[in-house]
C-alpha cells in the first residue's frame, strides 16, 4: 500500500514512532499552515494554534483532519462534515496535566498567600473532561466543591449551580470551559465586566481554559484600581500576540502550557493516531505504554514530621516547578517559542512518595494524584 500523504504540525511528538511507518511525513508551522502546504495532502495532524478553515481546505485532496488536542473551536467542522471530511480531536488527553496545573496554582497560593485550599471553597467553571477531573480530585483530597456546567443541568445532573451563586460563594474560581460563541451557554465574554467587579477581594482566579472567555480587559481595569485579586492566567486573547499589560498584576503567568505534560502531549498523538488507522483501515500496532519514557525521578522520601502544607510544596516543587514557568514568560521570549521549546514536564501521577505515615496528609495527595508507597508493618 502507498504511504499516506499526512502534513503535521512539527511540535507533535511521537510523529515517527506512530506514523512513520504508515505516511509521507510533511512538518509544517501549524500557527502559519497554509493551502499550499496542504493541497496534495491526504491527512493533517495538528494542534489547536492550527486554523483548519475552509479557504485552508479548498481544493485540497484531505480527507482526515486530527488535533491532537481537546477543543475543536479552531476546526471548521461544519464545513468538513458539509464536504465528508473526517475529523477528530483527542478529549481529555491532556486532562491530567491541566488538572496538575491548578493544583500547582494551588499550591503557590497556599505557599506564598496563606490561602489554605482545604479551608476555602472551589469553584469549578465547566466539568467537561478537565473540570469533571480536577473535581474528582479535588473531592478525593477532601476539599470543598461547587461546580457549574449548564449544558449538564439542563440533561438532568444534579448538584451543579448558577454560575454567579458560584462566584459569590467560592473564594478560588478555576475557569475549564470550551470556547463558544452561539448558543444559549454561549461562553466568549463569560467573565465578563459585571461579573469581575462581583468577585470578592482575595478571590483566586485561575484562568486555563480559553482566553476570551475572560473579559481581560474588564480584569485589568479591575486589578489598576484595586489589586486584589490573585490571578493565575495560561490563556489569554488573541494568542500569539497577546496584550501583556495584565502581566504585572498577576501571581503567575504562562503561556497556554497548562496541558503540556509529556504524557498529555503523547496521549493526544495516539488518541488521532488511532483515528487515523481507523479511517484509512490500518492495523494499529503500536502501544503507547511502550513508547513513553521512564521519569527522571520516579520516587521522593518524605520526612513524617512535615505538614501538609510543607508535603505539596516538596512533591509539587518536584515534578512541576510552577514558577519557572512563570519566569520564563516574563522573559520577553515569543509566545510561540515558548510553547515550542517547553521542557519536559512529567504528571504527578509519574511520582511515588515514600514514608507518608500521616493518614490525612496521605489521603490529600492520594486525591491530588500523586502515587503513595504503602509501607508493610
Amino acid at each position: 500500500m502507498a504511504l499516506i500523504n499526512l502534513v503535521a504540525d512539527d511540535t507533535i511528538l511521537l510523529l515517527d514512532e506512530l506514523f512513520g511507518d504508515l505516511a509521507q511525513i510533511t512538518r509544517v508551522n501549524g500557527r502559519s499552515i497554509t493551502p499550499e502546504q496542504v493541497a496534495n495532502a491526504d491527512a493533517l495532524v495538528l494542534r489547536s494554534t492550527a486554523k483548519v478553515t475552509p479557504a485552508l481546505l479548498k481544493g485540497s485532496k484531505v480527507q482526515f483532519v486530527g488535533t491532537c488536542t481537546i477543543g475543536t473551536d479552531h476546526l471548521a467542522t461544519d464545513y468538513m462534515d458539509a464536504n465528508n471530511i473526517v475529523w477528530r480531536n483527542a478529549p481529555g488527553c491532556n486532562a491530567a496535566g491541566v488538572v496538575d496545573y491548578v493544583i500547582a496554582c494551588l499550591n503557590h497560593a497556599w505557599q506564598t498567600l496563606g490561602i489554605d485550599p482545604r479551608l476555602r471553597t472551589i469553584g469549578i467553571v465547566g466539568a467537561g473532561n478537565v473540570g469533571g477531573q480536577l473535581a474528582l480530585r479535588l473531592q478525593k483530597a477532601g476539599f470543598n466543591l461547587l461546580q457549574c456546567d449548564p449544558p449538564k443541568a439542563d440533561a438532568g445532573h444534579p448538584d451543579y449551580v448558577e454560575l454567579d451563586e458560584l462566584l459569590s460563594r467560592c473564594q478560588i474560581v478555576c475557569l475549564h470551559t470550551p470556547l463558544t460563541k452561539t448558543g444559549a451557554h454561549a461562553t466568549e465574554n463569560l467573565l465578563h465586566e459585571k461579573r469581575i467587579k462581583s468577585l470578592a477581594k482575595g478571590t483566586v482566579l485561575i484562568s486555563a481554559g480559553r482566553g476570551e472567555v475572560v473579559d481581560q480587559q474588564a480584569l485589568l481595569e479591575r486589578q489598576k484600581n484595586d489589586h486584589d485579586l490573585h490571578l493565575f492566567m495560561d490563556v489569554w486573547h488573541q494568542e500569539p500576540n497577546i496584550d501583556k499589560s495584565l502581566f504585572d498584576y498577576c501571581h503567575c503567568v504562562t503561556p497556554h502550557i497548562a496541558g503540556h505534560s509529556l504524557e498529555g502531549k503523547m496521549r493526544g498523538t495516539y488518541m488521532i493516531y488511532k483515528d487515523f488507522c481507523e479511517h484509512f483501515g490500518l492495523d494499529s500496532s503500536h502501544q503507547l505504554d511502550r513508547l513513553i519514557p521512564q521519569p527522571d525521578l520516579s520516587s521522593l522520601q518524605v520526612s513524617p514530621n512535615k505538614t501538609a502544607k510543607e508535603v505539596l510544596a516538596q512533591a509539587c516543587g518536584s515534578v512541576y516547578p510552577l514558577m519557572e514557568d512563570n519566569a520564563r514568560m516574563h522573559e520577553g521570549n515569543d509566545f510561540d517559542w515558548l510553547r515550542k521549546n517547553y521542557p519536559i514536564r512529567r504528571e504527578f501521577s509519574s511520582l511515588q512518595l515514600q514514608g507518608m505515615t500521616n493518614t490525612d496528609t496521605t489521603t490529600m495527595m492520594i486525591g491530588l494524584g500523586f502515587d503513595i508507597l504503602h509501607e508493610t508493618p
